[in-house]
């Protein structure tokens, strides 16, 4: 294949920039422009050696670093060499300028990768986790990047095909001998499509804690006026992003702010006070409260703890999902509590049980479904293609002493299409050009 350049390090300045190429020439390219100060030239540089020496490309010199990466020991699989030169944006951009004037070109999004796919050094889903791993903004999110980029959601793929694959091998051979084999063919094949049942639900499962992980839990923090929202959005994240004042009405508009806990990104969402409003900037902001609360993963519906009378909670979260979390919060625990309602007890002025509320949301939201070590679906792309799986795989099940055996077998053979889209075994250049579009260059 032609050989590819392309800036691996963010725009920008800064103290390393990295160029990046890959392909056949690489290494040929590199020594036109690179040369090493230890040895004659960087064609005769070892594979996994960085080398010091001078940089001469598109016009602009640089001291730099250089690596080579001998195929099929690398990233792509092909020759891959890597300059580290100083982090300006100008000087990056005319030494990429010189290695395409001696025969690379700018690679496409995502290029870099894709020959890896290509060169068998990744399966598709490997390739989705870096891009999870790029786009990762909490711990929880990196981590389960870096175990779909490693393998494991492959690997559990895998471990479905090859029994599927060993029935549809038994069950094509059986129709040449219908009598003989098949009613045999069938026998063995039930108790491994049951298993495939299970085994497939059992990754689905974990596809709403996948979620979480991969995106946050969005939390709505809704109430009456003046019970303490925009405060306790305050304390949870530690800074003063939301205006507070005695005024009710003050939040007309909801307030977003993100922050790390116990690694998963929580996403809260300080609302305007619900109550009646003739002011008409005020009904927007109220109903977009109620919006916000039906579409988050889950609801703080603040109380005054301090208030001898609150707002009827039922009439406050009308319309929100009954399958919707809501941690009843009584705000103001540091002040007598005159309230009848019953909650988890916080204190947004003193910072009381801010973490244990925390905790709670966590525990509330994922429970016990979130397993550091196990494998889980982060991807929706991945859960649709395993549940077009589970259906073909039950309807060959429901079906096998009623039909032809070629008709289980289209269903089969439709069940292991669906799991090889997951790995890029069966998946079309259309899904393929649609993962790769979404890398930034140089990766």
């Amino acid at each position: 294949m032609d050989t590819i350049a392309a800036i691996a390090t963010p725009v920008g300045t800064g103290a390393v920039g990295i160029i990046r190429m890959s392909g056949d020439k690489a290494r040929e390219i590199a020594a036109e422009v690179f040369s090493p100060f230890k040895i004659k030239s960087f064609e005769n540089a070892q594979p996994y050696m960085m080398y010091l020496g001078k940089l001469e490309s598109g016009g602009v010199r640089d001291k730099a670093l250089a690596v080579y990466f001998a195929a099929p020991n690398s990233y792509t699989g092909e020759d891959v060499v890597e300059l580290h030169c100083h982090g300006g944006a100008a000087l990056l951009r005319h030494v990429l300028e010189g290695l395409c004037a001696k025969g690379a070109r700018i690679a496409d999004r995502g290029e870099f990768t894709r020959r890896a796919f290509l060169n068998g050094k990744m399966d598709l889903s490997d390739a989705e986790g870096v891009i999870d791993m790029i786009n990762g903004d909490s711990a929880a999110a990196v981590n389960a990047g870096y175990r779909l980029a490693t393998g494991g959601v492959s690997a559990a793929v895998h471990e479905l095909t090859a029994p599927l694959l060993d029935v549809i091998a038994h069950m094509e051979a059986a129709l040449d001998y219908p009598e003989e084999m098949e009613e045999e063919a069938k026998l063995s094949a039930k108790p491994v499509l049951d298993e495939l049942i299970e085994r497939t639900q059992k990754l689905l499962y974990t596809c709403r804690a996948g979620s979480i992980v991969k995106n946050g839990i969005t939390v709505a923090i809704v109430g009456e006026t003046n019970v303490g929202k925009s405060s306790l959005l305050n304390a949870l994240t530690g800074r003063d992003r939301a205006i507070v004042t005695d005024i009710a009405g003050t939040t007309r508009d909801s307030i977003e702010e993100v922050l790390e806990w116990k690694g998963i990104a929580l996403r809260f969402v300080d609302t305007a006070g619900i109550r009646e409003s003739e002011d008409v900037i005020e009904s927007m902001g109220i109903d977009r409260s109620r919006d916000i609360a039906k579409n988050s993963d889950i609801v703080l519906f603040v109380v005054d703890g301090s208030r001898p009378n609150n707002a009827n909670r039922e009439e406050l979260l009308q319309g929100i999902d009954k399958n919707t979390p809501v941690i009843e919060v009584i705000n103001k625990s540091d002040l007598p509590k005159k309230t009848s309602a019953k909650g988890f007890m916080i204190s947004a002025r003193t910072g009381e049980n801010l973490d244990a509320l925390k905790d709670k949301i966590v525990s509330v939201v994922i429970g016990e479904s979130l397993d550091g070590g196990g494998e889980m679906i982060t991807s929706l792309r991945h859960k649709e293609a395993l549940e077009r799986a589970l259906k073909s795989l039950k309807s060959a099940r429901a079906a096998f002493d009623q039909v032809p055996a070629e008709c289980t077998l289209l269903d089969m053979r439709e069940a292991y299409a669906a799991y090889g889209e997951i790995t890029g075994d069966t998946a079309d250049e259309k899904i393929i050009d649609t993962i790769f579009s979404k890398f930034c260059l140089g990766k």
